[in-house]
C-alpha cells in the first residue's frame, strides 16, 4: 500500500474523511483485496490499542509544543510550508529531487517544487488532470519547445508529455496529480515503475 493510500485509509478508519473521500476508499476496497485487508488490520489494531493502552494525561509542555508546531505549519487559511522545514527528496530518476508542498486529498492534486540537474530526463507521462508548470530558474525542454525562468504552461488532462529534460538545470513549481501515469516507453537512464508520476 502506497504512503498516500495508507494515510487516506488511516483517516478513513479514524472517521476524518468527508463523505466523498470515504466513498472513494470504500469503492477502492471492493476491487483491491490488499487495501481491504490493510484497512481491516488497521481497524483491528486501533480497536485493541484503544482498550489496552492506559489512560494518561500528557504534560502541559507536550500540548504547548504541539500547538507551536501546528502554528508553524498552518496559516489562517491553509498550509504554511517554511523553506527550512521542508526537505528535498531524491527521486528514482537520477538528477531529480522534489519538495512536496501540498496535497489536495479531494482531487489528488499535488503541488511540488522540482529541481533537475543538467541533462536529467523525466520519462513520458500522461496527465490525469491539468498539469501546471511555472519555471523559477533555468530551462525545461518539453515536446517541441523550451520554457525559461518566468514561463508558465498548463498541459490539459489526458495529454501526454514526451520525455522532459533540461539543458542547464532547472527549478520549477508544478501542480500534478497523483494519478498521472508514466507511459510504456521508460527512460533508459533509470528503472522506473510504470505507475504514478511525480509522487
Amino acid at each position: 500500500m502506497k504512503g498516500h493510500v495508507a494515510a487516506k485509509a488511516a483517516a478513513y478508519i479514524a472517521g476524518l474523511l468527508d463523505a466523498a473521500n470515504a466513498a472513494d476508499v470504500e469503492r477502492h476496497m471492493v476491487t483491491c483485496a490488499e487495501c481491504a485487508r490493510a484497512v481491516s488490520d488497521m481497524r483491528e489494531t486501533a480497536a485493541c490499542a484503544a482498550h489496552e493502552l492506559p489512560e494518561k494525561t500528557p504534560a502541559p509542555v507536550v500540548r504547548e509544543r504541539l500547538l507551536a508546531r501546528v502554528g508553524r505549519m498552518i496559516g489562517p487559511a491553509g498550509t504554511l510550508v517554511r523553506a527550512h522545514e521542508s526537505p528535498w527528496t531524491p527521486s528514482a530518476i537520477p538528477g531529480l529531487e522534489s519538495k512536496k508542498l501540498f496535497v489536495d486529498e479531494s482531487t489528488g492534486n499535488i503541488t511540488s517544487l522540482v529541481r533537475m540537474q543538467p541533462g536529467t530526463v523525466y520519462p513520458p507521462h500522461r496527465h490525469f488532470g491539468p498539469e501546471q508548470c511555472y519555471v523559477i530558474q533555468g530551462d525545461v525542454v518539453l515536446n517541441d519547445h523550451a520554457l525559461h525562468a518566468g514561463d508558465y504552461e498548463v498541459a490539459l488532462a489526458s495529454t501526454v508529455h514526451q520525455s522532459v529534460t533540461t539543458r542547464n538545470g532547472c527549478l520549477f513549481l508544478i501542480v500534478s496529480n497523483e494519478r498521472d501515469e508514466f507511459m510504456p516507453a521508460i527512460s533508459t537512464r533509470s528503472s522506473i515503475p510504470t505507475n504514478t508520476a511525480l509522487n
